[in-house]
């Protein structure tokens, strides 16, 4: 397994889409938060920052229960401010490779693992999955599997997912998504992941349906 040493975890959002509010992470799927199926996937990982904003104490205090190491960053901005903020916020003074993660996701356990392990070419790699709903950044792909193009306006099969392995990559503050900061860096080397992201109630309803596909025996 591959020696990646820091991660960011983006938690600032306020999950207006959603209509709940509360902190996306914080959101339970199937009884549990979504962070608590995140974390578990980070265990290895000795520097992991959890970038907060929207209801930060509440989300420090869970958290911290469960990893007492972990970082926070604050996102003040985070009202008027999108992920490349938080992901620029916390790795402005890391200078080797990192993993950024979004913090509404669960991720397939052992997909997870697939995707550290493609890792090991050293290569900057981009999190994708199938297409789900109408309203992803949609991913172009070439035969042997690199990201040509980030999309809104036309379906493809695969989807961005919000997770990526960046090498030689720093993700400016005043991008306005990190996918358009990836844009500049194409072709980028893609990984497919299992994974559900919760933007909206129909990507809730669809998660709480989906999450007892994943073992989280190993997690």
């Amino acid at each position: 397994m591959p020696c990646i040493r820091h991660a960011i975890v983006s938690c600032a959002g306020l999950g207006s889409r959603l209509g709940l509010n509360s902190a996306k992470c914080l959101v339970t799927v199937d009884g549990r938060p979504i962070i608590d199926y995140l974390l578990p996937l980070l265990a290895n990982i000795e520097d992991v920052r959890l970038v907060v904003g929207f209801q930060e104490q509440e989300v420090m205090e869970h958290v911290s229960r469960m990893r007492s190491d972990i970082v926070f960053v604050r996102n003040s901005c985070f009202s008027s401010t999108s992920n490349s903020y938080s992901v620029n916020l916390g790795s402005h003074d890391i200078r080797e490779p990192f993993i950024i993660v979004d913090g509404d996701m669960i991720i397939d356990p052992a997909s997870f693992r697939l995707f550290l392990r493609a890792t090991e070419r050293g290569e900057s790699l981009v999190g994708i999955t199938p297409a789900k709903t109408d309203e992803a950044v949609f991913v172009t792909l070439d035969d042997d599997g690199y990201v040509q193009q980030f999309q809104r306006d036309s379906r493809t099969p695969f989807e961005w997912c919000g997770v990526a392995y960046l090498n030689g990559i720093q993700i400016a503050r005043d991008a306005k998504f990190v996918f358009d900061e990836l844009s500049k860096y194409l072709p980028l080397r893609s990984h497919e992941l299992q994974c559900l992201e919760i933007d909206t109630p129909a990507d809730l309803r669809m998660a709480q349906r989906e999450v007892h596909k994943y073992d989280f025996s190993f997690a």
